[in-house]
């Protein structure tokens, strides 16, 4: 599938969308869903806001990407050369993209994926065109997940005790980088942080015998999560017992993780895992994850999301106890989950879970 196909079935869906809900245009201002409609554009400057710098607009029968004259030639001959879309552009110092807009569709109805004006906004509809990954955005997340799978495993390798969390944070950065993948969250926690926080950011804290690192990253808009744990040393049996445990609960999800099944009855499976290990209420401590793709986690599942997974969608589960966490990326599908990370250096644990066979990371002893 190339790229003119891949935007054509993205065009495609927000069309039926605008005519099931008597919409004239869509405004798509946010960076993930510029990535999503044009098959993997990057409308940002800063990496650390959701709002692009360029907007697309969607008609019944065009559309249209804005900018301003600073980011309109590059988005000319880097981001949309190949693609039919009319650029409109307007000087820095005018806010001319509403005008532009209204001009286009008079005072039809438009919906948006961030709060305009005199437009409606209809974000959470209109992210579930997301939820189905076309066959070029599986290739696009396997190479993520290749590439972030083995960057992540070559620096845990190289970890010394005594380094700092930060440290080991910047030098994942350095390695993904090599790829044009942003690293857009890290959690790195040495030793009893670990255990003590379930979002444990980079600090200056050095490591001694244990560090546990979880890695956000982003290529072409799509993005994945990842965690590997490290131990200097034999690991303790009762840690290891832990761990696998966790890694178990999590290979429960993603077997159940079939499309058509509701994402709480997923989730409901898992929460049966941890009481019958004996990890009563450990899953209360921490959300579990769910679907993933141009956001970190499209939906945070709860007890009460009902929704279906869908064919083809991105999912990432991260079952934890405390101290320990087992988390990769994978994608839904009819035959089984497509594995987006998963061990390249690492040893590997084979867990197999109603018929299906994982490879999973063990935690890496040095």
């Amino acid at each position: 599938m190339d790229r003119k196909e891949e935007v054509k079935i993205k065009l495609s869906r927000v069309r039926k969308f605008m005519e099931e809900n008597g919409f004239q245009a869509v405004l798509f201002k946010k960076q993930p869903n510029f990535s999503w409609i044009t098959g993997g554009g990057l409308n940002m400057v800063g990496i650390a806001t959701e709002m692009g710098v360029t907007s697309i607009l969607v008609t019944k029968d065009n559309w249209y990407l804005i900018a301003n004259k600073i980011e309109a030639p590059r988005m000319r001959d880097e981001e949309v050369s190949d693609l039919d879309v009319e650029v409109l552009e307007h000087e820095w110092y005018e806010a001319k993209e509403m005008e532009f807009v209204r001009k286009i569709v008079g005072d039809g109805r438009i919906a948006s994926d961030t709060y305009v004006p005199g437009l409606e906004y209809v974000e959470e509809k209109l992210k579930e065109l997301r939820y189905e990954l076309t066959e070029a955005e599986i290739e696009r997340y396997l190479y993520l997940g290749s590439k972030l799978s083995e960057s992540l495993e070559k620096v845990l390798m190289e970890v010394k005790p005594g380094m700092r969390e930060c440290e080991i944070a910047g030098m994942i950065s350095a390695e993904i980088w090599k790829y044009r993948i942003d690293p857009t969250g890290f959690m790195v926690a040495a030793d009893d942080r670990a255990r003590l926080y379930r979002h444990p950011i980079p600090t200056t804290r050095k490591i001694e015998k244990y560090v546990m690192v979880s890695v956000n990253a982003r290529y072409k808009g799509l993005i994945t999560t990842v965690t590997r744990i490290v131990h200097f040393g034999k690991l303790p049996e009762k840690l290891s017992k832990q761990y696998l445990d966790n890694v178990e609960i999590e290979c429960v999800m993603i077997s159940k993780s079939r499309p058509g099944t509701r994402l709480c009855d997923v989730l409901n499976a898992a929460i049966e895992e941890y009481e019958k290990r004996g990890y009563h209420d450990e899953w209360k401590l921490h959300h579990q994850g769910g679907p993933m793709g141009y956001t970190a986690r499209d939906i945070r599942v709860t007890p009460r999301n009902t929704e279906p997974i869908r064919p083809n969608q991105a999912i990432c589960w991260n079952p934890t106890i405390s101290g320990t966490k087992s988390e990769d990326g994978f994608i839904a599908t009819q035959n089984g989950p497509i594995m987006i990370t998963k061990p390249i250096l690492f040893p590997k644990l084979r867990i197999e879970v109603e018929g299906l066979v994982f490879e999973k990371p063990a935690i890496l002893e040095l």
